[in-house]
C-alpha cells in the first residue's frame, strides 16, 4: 500500500527512530535498498557500506525520498528522513507498506546453532498437511508463498533482509496461505532483520559456540543474547531442555512468557529427575541410516493438551533429528495442527541435502549433509559409526572465508574425533585463501590418526574421496549439499553442487567398471 510522508514520519517516531523528518509531501509507491531495484516513485534505504555514487542512478531511475544514517550527507536534495538506525527503519516501513501481513498469518519462528533447517521443513510439511498447502516457509535453502513453483524462490540468507520477508510474507497472504514457518537466526535479531515481528510460537532448538568471528559476532555472549531475543518476541516459547547453557536460556524465557506459554522438551532419561521438568519427552525405539521410530511422552497436565503421546516413524536418519521433529510437532501442535498430519509429514519429509543418501556396490555409502560446525559434524559423523558397518570413514570439508571463523577449530576437532580419511577443500572461501583455511581446520587434526587430504578444488576431493572408498567404506560430503555455486572473492560462482557430483561420480565409475 503506498505511504505518505506523514505516515512515514508517524511510523518511524513511534518507534523513536527518528533524527531529522523530512516534510515530503508526496507518495512512496515503492520501497528498495539496492540501487538495482528502484523504480518510479521509490524510497531508498541507505544500509551497509553504500557507496554515494549509486545514489545518482538510484534517483535517475526513480527515487523520490531517502532513509538514511547519520553522518550520510550525500542525498542528492532527495527529502530525507535521518534515523539512528536504518535497519529497524526499513523494517517498520516494510510491514507498514506490505499492510502488516504477520498479522494474517500464525508464525512459527526457529532458531538454534544447528537443526533449523531440519525442524522448518518437518514443521512445514505438518502445517502443509493440516491446512491443505496453505503454509509459507522461509528457510536457508528456500521461500516459498505460495503453492504455484513461481511462488518457489531460492534464499539467499538464512533469515531474509526485512523488505524482502514482508514482500513475501505480503505475497503468501495473497495467495491465501494462513500459516508460515521461519528460521530466525542469530544475525537476524543483530542486524534487526526482523524487527517489530512476534512469533507466535518461537522454537529454540539448541546453542553451541559458533558464528564467532569479525564479520558476525565479537562473542558468544553476544551470540546467545542475540539467539535469546526470540524469546522476547513470541506468545509462546518451545524449548529444548537437553541444551547447553539451559540455565541462562530458561531464566530468560521464563521473563518472556507465562509458565503456561512455555513447552519444555527433552530426550527421556534413565533417570526421571533428568528431564529438567520437560512438559514432552522423546525416546528411540527403533533406528538405522534409513529412518527412525521413536516415542514422545508428556508429563503433567499442560502435556495433555497437546495429546501427542504415541509412536512416531521418521523418515529421515539420525537420532538427532527425533529432538527436532519433537520441537515441530509441539510448535506446529499449538497452531493448530493434528497428529495425523504429522504422523503423515514426518513419513514424507524430505530436505534437500540433508543426509541424502547413495549407494555404490563396489564404492560403498556417499552421505550428503549441510553439517558445517562441530556438532553437527560431530554427531553425523557419530550417529554413521553407531548405525554401519564402517571400514573406513572419509569425510569431504571445509569452511566459509570470511565468516563463523570460530567453526574451523570445531570442524578440525569432529574431524579428529570421528574420520579416518578427511579431504580438505573449499566452501565458499569468499576474500580468503582457501588454503589458509585449511590450515585452520587441519591445526586440530592429529595426522597419526587421521589421514589428511589437502585438494581445494571441491569436485576433485569429492572424486577421489569416492574413487578410492570401498565397498564397506563411507563417505561423507560435509557443508554444501545441495548449494550451486561457490562464494569466490564477492561472486557467485556456478558450482554442481555436492550431490550432483557424487551421482555422477558413481555413475561413471559404474560405468567403467563394468
Amino acid at each position: 500500500m503506498p505511504l505518505s510522508g506523514e505516515q512515514i514520519t508517524n511510523y518511524l517516531a513511534d518507534e523513536s527512530l527518528t533524527i531529522e523528518a523530512s516534510d515530503f509531501k508526496g507518495e512512496i509507491s515503492h520501497l528498495a535498498y539496492n540501487s538495482q531495484d528502484v523504480k518510479p516513485g521509490t524510497l531508498f534505504f541507505i544500509k551497509g557500506n553504500f557507496k554515494p555514487e549509486y545514489l545518482v542512478d538510484a534517483k535517475a531511475k526513480g527515487v523520490v525520498a531517502v532513509v538514511a544514517p547519520v553522518g550520510f550527507n550525500e542525498t542528492m536534495d532527495l527529502p530525507t528522513w535521518v534515523v539512528d538506525d536504518v535497519a529497524a527503519a526499513m523494517s517498520v516501513l516494510s510491514m507498514a507498506f506490505y499492510d502488516f501481513p504477520q498479522n494474517k498469518l500464525a508464525l512459527i519462528g526457529i532458531t538454534g546453532t544447528k537443526g533449523k533447517t531440519s525442524a522448518a521443513y518437518m514443521a512445514y510439511e505438518m502445517l502443509r498437511q493440516t491446512t491443505d498447502d496453505k503454509v509459507a516457509l522461509s528457510s536457508t535453502l528456500s521461500v516459498v508463498t505460495g503453492q504455484d513453483p513461481k511462488f518457489h524462490y531460492r534464499a539467499h540468507l538464512t533469515t531474509p533482509e526485512s523488505l524482502d520477508l514482508f514482500r513475501w510474507m505480503h505475497e503468501a497472504v495473497e495467495n491465501g496461505m494462513t500459516h508460515m514457518v521461519m528460521e530466525v537466526s542469530s544475525q537476524a535479531y543483530k542486524k534487526e532483520r526482523v524487527y517489530g515481528l512476534r512469533y507466535n510460537v518461537g522454537v529454540f532448538l539448541n546453542i553451541s559456540e559458533d558464528h564467532i568471528g569479525p564479520n558476525e559476532h565479537p562473542t558468544f555472549e553476544d551470540y546467545i543474547e542475540c539467539k535469546m531475543e526470540l524469546f522476547d518476541h513470541s506468545d509462546q516459547i518451545v524449548l529444548n531442555a537437553d541444551s547447553d547453557h539451559f540455565g541462562q536460556l530458561i531464566e530468560r524465557a521464563e521473563l518472556a512468557v507465562p509458565k503456561d506459554g512455555l513447552w519444555l522438551y527433552a530426550r527421556e532419561h534413565t533417570d526421571a529427575e533428568d528431564d529438567m521438568g520437560a512438559d514432552v519427552s522423546y525416546r528411540t525405539v527403533t533406528e538405522d541410516l534409513q529412518g527412525s521410530e521413536f516415542m514422545l511422552r508428556g508429563h503433567g497436565q499442560q502435556a495433555d493438551e497437546l495429546a501427542l503421546d504415541g509412536s512416531y516413524t521418521l523418515d529421515m536418519p539420525g537420532d538427532f533429528n527425533q529432538g527436532n521433529a519433537t520441537a515441530a510437532m509441539i510448535a506446529t501442535r499449538l497452531v493448530g495442527a493434528d497428529t495425523q498430519a504429522m504422523a503423515t509429514a514426518l513419513n514424507e519429509v524430505k530436505i534437500p541435502g540433508r543426509m541424502q543418501e547413495l549407494t555404490s556396490p563396489e564404492h560403498g555409502t556417499i552421505y550428503v549433509d549441510y553439517a558445517h560446525n562441530y556438532a553437527s559434524i560431530a554427531a553425523l559423523l557419530q550417529f554413521v559409526r553407531a548405525n554401519e558397518r564402517v571400514d573406513k570413514l572419509r569425510i569431504v570439508v571445509g569452511a566459509p572465508g570470511n565468516k563463523g571463523v570460530s567453526r574451523r577449530p570445531g570442524i578440525g576437532q569432529a574431524v579428529d574425533e570421528g574420520a579416518d580419511i578427511a579431504y580438505l577443500t573449499s566452501d565458499d572461501p569468499q576474500f580468503e585463501n582457501p588454503a589458509d583455511i585449511v590450515n585452520e581446520i587441519k591445526a586440530k587434526i592429529d595426522g597419526d590418526k587421521v589421514q589428511i587430504i589437502e585438494e581445494l578444488d571441491r569436485t576433485t576431493a569429492i572424486t577421489e574421496a569416492i574413487k578410492h572408498s570401498g565397498p564397506n567404506d563411507v563417505v561423507v560430503l560435509a557443508g554444501k549439499g545441495m548449494d550451486e555455486y561457490q562464494k569466490i572473492d564477492g561472486v557467485d560462482t556456478p558450482y554442481e553442487n555436492d550431490w550432483a557430483i557424487a551421482n555422477r561420480v558413481v555413475a561413471e565409475l559404474a560405468q567403467a567398471e563394468k
